[in-house]
Parts: structure tokens; C-alpha cells; sequence
């Protein structure tokens, strides 16, 4: 992953260069955002290799199917409590979990997609759960082999993420975080701030990589009369470099830009 700076406006995380590149360009800027279907509409589909294609063709078509990128994708809020102002401060305290607190099982759906590369841990992954929501579609009896019944409930969850690959070492996440999990703090006056949080907005910066958009439908845990649920899991993965998050105005103007590693 390409590694960026974070704006001289913000203040960083121990560690960090104070420089003016990357991620950083984005600070004061406006930006479109799109939302996950539409960055996966704009990534063209690619056919499976032909049996009298070349790998080096297949892999033209795969890295053509890419696009220029990057892509700014938008997401919502994790949780506004992740955004607090800090009085004494006088800055908002960033938190990762403001970007990231959902996680997504990488591992299951590149299994039942039988893709090879990149790989998932069964661990933990540098990713990022767009979105995830449950469904119920019905219901069903059933009895276990000591004749304890129960009514299943049969439910679909739908899964959008963005996943990068495993950590390069243990206990690394997506971003380079303080004590508490803060990944900057940025000052405002308390009039601005009250001002901000109720329209503040979020998105990642990425760039698509082989294999590009990866689908699976699996099962999801064990279905038993302690656990009466049937899980159907629907989940579309964007493989890319996850560059940077974005906080944003209500305007899309980028307030903050955090770096990843």
C-alpha cells in the first residue's frame, strides 16, 4: 500500500511525516464521492480465461478492466461518538472506528469464489465493510436428533467491502492510530464544531487491483435450536489499494484527510 501523508492542518499521529503529498492534497478540496454500486458499475466485467487465450492476454484484460482510478467511495458513519470534540482541545479527537467497526469474513468470500490471489486471512485483513444489512425472507420448523424443535428464521445479508490483503505483521490495521485509537485531531471552535458534526460525511480514496470486484454466495454459521437462524450471505468485494479516508463537510468539501499504511 502506497503510504501518505495527512494535511499540515491535522494533527498526526506520532510518527508521521509533516509533509504535503498524497493524501494530503485532498485537504480543502471538493470531491464527488461515489457510492459502491456505482464504483463497481464503472469497473468493467471481465470473462473467465479461454481455453485458447494466453496468460499474459487474460492478465491485459484483467488490468485493463481496472480503470484509471482512483476511485472516491462513499460511506456512512461508523458511529458519531468516534467524532468527539474535545473542549479543552479545542479539536475534534478522529477515531478509526469513525471509518472502520464493521468487519466482513474476506476469508469466506474469497473461498466460495474460489479465488486464489490475493490471499484473506482467517485472522484479520486490511479492509473496509461499506456496508452490511440483514434481511428476513421466511421461516421454517425444524428438530434436532433429540426431538427439540424450533422455528428457523431464514435471512439474507448483504455485504459491499473493500478489501486490500493481510497485514504485512501482526496487530496492523488500516490506520496509523494514537493511544485510544485516534487517527488526528482536528481544531475547530466550538461554534464550527457544533456546527459540523451533524453534517459531517466520510469516504475512502482506493485504487482497483487484480482481480478488481470478487462475489460469493455462502452459508453463514450453524444453523441450531440455540441458534435458530439459516444465514444466506450475498457479499460483493472491491479488491484495491485502500489509499486514504476522507471527512468531509456537507458540502463534500474534505476537512481531514487520514492516511493509511
Amino acid at each position: 500500500m502506497r503510504k501518505i501523508i495527512l494535511a499540515a492542518a491535522l494533527i498526526c499521529a506520532p510518527g508521521l511525516a509533516q509533509a504535503q503529498s498524497g493524501c494530503a492534497a485532498y485537504t480543502g478540496t471538493m470531491v464527488q464521492p461515489q457510492t459502491f454500486d456505482q464504483a463497481i458499475a464503472s469497473i468493467k466485467p471481465v470473462a473467465p480465461k479461454d481455453e485458447f487465450e494466453t496468460s499474459d492476454a487474460y492478465r491485459a484484460r484483467l488490468a485493463a478492466a481496472g480503470g484509471s482510478g482512483p476511485l472516491i467511495i462513499s460511506k456512512k458513519i461508523e458511529g458519531a461518538e468516534y467524532l468527539a470534540y474535545n473542549a479543552d482541545l479545542g479539536a475534534f479527537e478522529v477515531k478509526s472506528y469513525l471509518f472502520d467497526n464493521t468487519n466482513f469474513s474476506a476469508w469466506d468470500t474469497f473461498y466460495y469464489a474460489k479465488v486464489e490471489s490475493p490471499k484473506a486471512s482467517t485472522l484479520s485483513n486490511l479492509d473496509v465493510t461499506i456496508s452490511s444489512s440483514e434481511v428476513t425472507t421466511g421461516t421454517y420448523s425444524a428438530q434436532n436428533g433429540f426431538g427439540a424443535k424450533a422455528t428457523i428464521s431464514k435471512i439474507t445479508r448483504t455485504e459491499n467491502a473493500i478489501f486490500e490483503g493481510e497485514p504485512a505483521r501482526y496487530g496492523e490495521e488500516l490506520f496509523i492510530a494514537n493511544k485510544g485509537g485516534v487517527i488526528g485531531t482536528i481544531p475547530m471552535s466550538v461554534a464550527e464544531a457544533q456546527a459540523f458534526k451533524p453534517q459531517a460525511k466520510i469516504a475512502f480514496v482506493v485504487v482497483p487491483k487484480l482481480p478488481n470486484v470478487v462475489r460469493a454466495t455462502y452459508p453463514y454459521g450453524k444453523t441450531t435450536i440455540s441458534n435458530p437462524t439459516d444465514i444466506t450471505v450475498n457479499s460483493t468485494v472491491l479488491v484495491a489499494d485502500i489509499q486514504c479516508g476522507l471527512l468531509m463537510d456537507g458540502t463534500n468539501k474534505v476537512v481531514a484527510a487520514f492516511t493509511t499504511r
